[in-house]
């Protein structure tokens, strides 16, 4: 699953683009407030020990 989701995180999408692709990998997320699925997948990939693509467009928080 890290490598599903450092590809789903690379790939830079919008939330609910987020949402449908743990969809296809048989996921249903609902994370923590305040957290938003991009975010969530994020502290996910921190806590496993994995960093974040450096390759595509990063967004910052705002």
């Amino acid at each position: 699953m890290v490598d599903e989701f450092a590809d789903l995180l690379a790939l830079d999408l919008e939330e609910i683009d987020y949402v449908l692709g743990l969809a296809e990998l048989g996921l249903e997320v609902d994370p923590p407030a305040p957290l938003s699925v991009g975010a969530w997948l994020e502290a996910v990939m921190g806590r496993l020990g994995r960093p974040r693509p450096k390759y595509g467009p990063s967004r910052t928080a705002g």
